[in-house]
């Protein structure tokens, strides 16, 4: 069996459909629709995997200051895809597409197409035990924080780094990217860091079911 992370981004999903379609037809593709894809990509991310954590707190104060970090992360990801971002012709563009197409996108078992990836086997094994940690009766925090911080790392490894392979960048600009990506890692470690040890084993385990889903198995 193969597991693998997808999300039900609906924005995202009809821009990438869209962007099939455009491939297709051998339309020409400007480089202004590969980056509002690439921005609405990294928006809809951060939405799923921040925003799940920002709405179970219970403290308002505690869920203002968490606003702001998903912030800073959102600040930090425009300003990463703003440098990486370019001027470039057809030719050049159309690998972004292809990535989109074909390595960030796949069918579940009931036939819905999600955003998403493949995952290794050992990273899949680490998440599930992480989620299987938190139920009603017991509470394992340490495999918990382990299981997110794998799915982000492997979620920022997959659309950020895989994904900057795509495009055509300098020598400066493609050793921009790991640094770009190690302030966006900073900022969801930080979020996790401030928020897990101050919930409840009922919000714990309100979190663990929203991201549950996240986690498909298939066979291969």
């Amino acid at each position: 069996m193969a597991h693998y992370l997808g999300l039900y981004l609906h924005k995202l999903k009809a821009l990438i459909i869209d962007a099939e379609q455009v491939i297709a037809s051998n339309e020409e593709v400007e480089y202004p629709y590969r980056d509002a894809l690439t921005h609405q990509t990294a928006r809809d991310l951060i939405d799923n995997l921040l925003i799940g954590l920002v709405d179970i707190i219970p403290n308002p104060e505690r869920q203002a200051s968490m606003r702001k970090i998903v912030g800073t992360v959102e600040k930090a990801t425009d300003t990463l895809l703003n440098i990486l971002l370019g001027k470039e012709n057809n030719e050049e563009v159309m690998p972004s597409f292809h990535f989109l197409r074909d390595r960030a996108t796949f069918i579940d078992n009931e036939g819905v197409k999600r955003v998403g990836f493949k995952l290794s086997d050992a990273d899949a094994q680490t998440i599930e035990k992480g989620f299987a940690a938190i139920t009603p009766e017991q509470v394992d925090m340490k495999a918990f924080k382990t299981a997110l911080e794998t799915m982000n790392e492997e979620t920022l490894t997959h659309f950020i780094s895989r994904y900057a392979e795509t495009l055509k960048l300098g020598m400066i600009k493609r050793k921009a990217v790991p640094v770009a990506k190690a302030a966006i890692d900073k900022g969801m470690s930080m979020a996790l860091n401030k928020l897990l040890p101050d919930l409840p084993d009922r919000s714990l385990n309100r979190l663990a079911n929203y991201y549950r889903p996240f986690i498909v198995e298939k066979p291969e």
